[in-house]
């Protein structure tokens, strides 16, 4: 095992005795008694709605570092015309270096089976706007890098809708951006930023980004949590996954995990249904090799989760991390968010299980669990698609008809019941944390499962399923 240190020298985390943890509107959360004293102000941002996490990852570690797939410095050197460069800054260095800090926005989508990250306009042009010039640079830094020719492709792309134009909503949905093909890699390197300008915008939106988790419960729960972790060394990772392979294990999402030894995915004919052992190894160097993520606090679309590095690594390599030297263990709710949808639609039923679902519903038990995983944040016509769209019209009428109107009424269209089911969730285990830092436990944040320490796990499930109950969503920690 090896542990992480994170300087703190030049940075100083206050916790104050109310903190905040959920930035959104009273139409998508309302507090209960229980968790009202910590509700953060009311400053929902509708523009920012589509990605809570939408800039670079940022990492406890100096401003000028960055990861960008290889090769496309050399690319962006020797194939984008001049021309397209100078539009970003005469000097040449420095606009290699906007077009790869743009890049660095995307390097954590190699990881995910989403290629696509939407992000911010409102966000891109503080990032690379000079000075008090308000001139939007990051368009020409898009510019340089959709640049193709005859001989060369683009290096980015931008989603398309049906009808061929940018997938883009004022107000609701920004833009989504993806490599291309040929510069899809997760070979990573670092780079180096010399430009005192990006340096200074990059270290002024970290110490923002640390102020604003040292505002948040579960994120200053994390704060202090981290110096006590230990990782897995790569050799203890490598003799784990041929354990798991041997015993045919399966992600969350039903995939198996698999070694690609050196082939393409192309060698597997269900390619497409398997993890990979080398990418999830090379996902977990991206979130913990250098320092951890500071905790991303997320917008109303999400809730008000937090996102950091222990989220973003694969669950399997995540269960071998340790707290204090000793093993953890996850505790996680049962079928939660079908529990909230009966705590917030007029559901009938409690304690619902994803077993009963199957047995009822007669759908494999996998299934089950990977349908559940999205149902209910669908569009009404997509959830009439899903193999649970029969169950709940059945055997929660009630529900359906509530879940379908609010998605048809709403500004927020369908996103509405997912913003709310999140934010429920969200305030469930902010009181959790709540309470367990007030006895001495600090716990890890996976959105609806915590992990702890093997001797810690009876305390946790006890005040779990207490929260959940006097929150009104009847579920069972585990």
């Amino acid at each position: 095992m090896k542990k992480l240190y994170y300087s703190s020298s030049n940075q100083s985390y206050h916790h104050p005795t109310t903190l905040n943890y959920v930035t959104t509107s009273p139409e998508v959360v309302k507090p209960t008694k229980i968790v009202a004293n910590t509700m953060a102000n009311n400053d929902f941002n509708a523009e920012n709605l589509d990605q809570f996490c939408d800039t670079y990852p940022l990492f406890f570690q100096n401003a000028t570092t960055i990861s960008i797939p290889q090769n496309i410095k050399r690319h962006i050197e020797r194939e984008v015309p001049k021309r397209f460069l100078n539009k970003i800054d005469k000097n040449r260095k420095y606009a290699v270096e906007n077009c790869l800090l743009f890049i660095s926005n995307l390097t954590s989508t190699i990881f995910f089976e989403d290629k696509w990250k939407s992000l911010s306009s409102k966000i891109l042009v503080e990032q690379f706007k000079k000075g008090n010039d308000n001139t939007i640079t990051y368009t020409h830094v898009v510019e340089a890098l959709k640049y193709e020719s005859i001989t060369t492709d683009s290096i980015i792309q931008t989603k398309k809708n049906k009808q061929g134009n940018d997938t883009y909503q004022e107000g609701i949905t920004c833009k989504s951006y993806s490599f291309t093909d040929t510069f899809y890699s997760n070979n990573l390197v670092k780079y180096t930023i010399t430009n005192p300008e990006i340096i200074a915008k990059r270290n002024k939106f970290i110490y923002s980004q640390i102020a604003r988790a040292a505002d948040n419960v579960i994120a200053t729960n994390l704060l202090k949590l981290y110096p006590r972790i230990e990782l897995p060394t790569e050799n203890e990772l490598k003799a784990e996954a041929n354990r798991l392979i041997r015993e045919k294990h399966r992600t969350k999402k039903g995939k198996f995990l698999t070694k690609l030894n050196n082939h393409s995915k192309d060698y597997f004919k269900d390619a497409s249904q398997r993890s990979y052992v080398e990418e999830n190894i090379k996902a977990f160097k991206f979130y913990t090799d250098i320092s951890y993520m500071i905790p991303s606090i997320g917008d109303a679309k999400s809730g008000g989760r937090v996102v950091d590095s222990f989220i973003l690594i694969p669950g399997w390599i995540r269960k071998r991390i340790k707290i204090d030297g000793e093993s953890i263990v996850e505790v996680d709710f049962k079928a939660l968010h079908p529990n909230i949808a009966m705590s917030l639609y007029q559901g009938s039923k409690r304690y619902l299980t994803h077993q009963q679902v199957a047995e009822e519903s007669g759908i494999d038990l996998k299934d089950v669990k990977i349908q559940h995983l999205s149902f209910f944040n669908k569009q009404v016509r997509d959830m009439k698609k899903s193999p649970l769209y029969n169950y709940y019209h059945k055997s929660e009428p009630l529900l359906l008809k509530n879940i379908e109107e609010e998605k048809r009424s709403s500004e927020f269209k369908h996103k509405i019941t997912s913003m709310k089911m999140f934010g429920k969730e969200v305030a469930i285990m902010t009181e959790c944390i709540i309470r367990l830092n007030g006895i001495g436990i600090y716990v890890g944040y996976v959105y609806d499962a915590l992990f702890c320490k093997e001797s810690e796990r009876e305390i946790v499930q006890k005040i779990m399923n207490e929260v959940a109950i006097e929150l009104a969503v009847y579920t069972i920690a585990d």
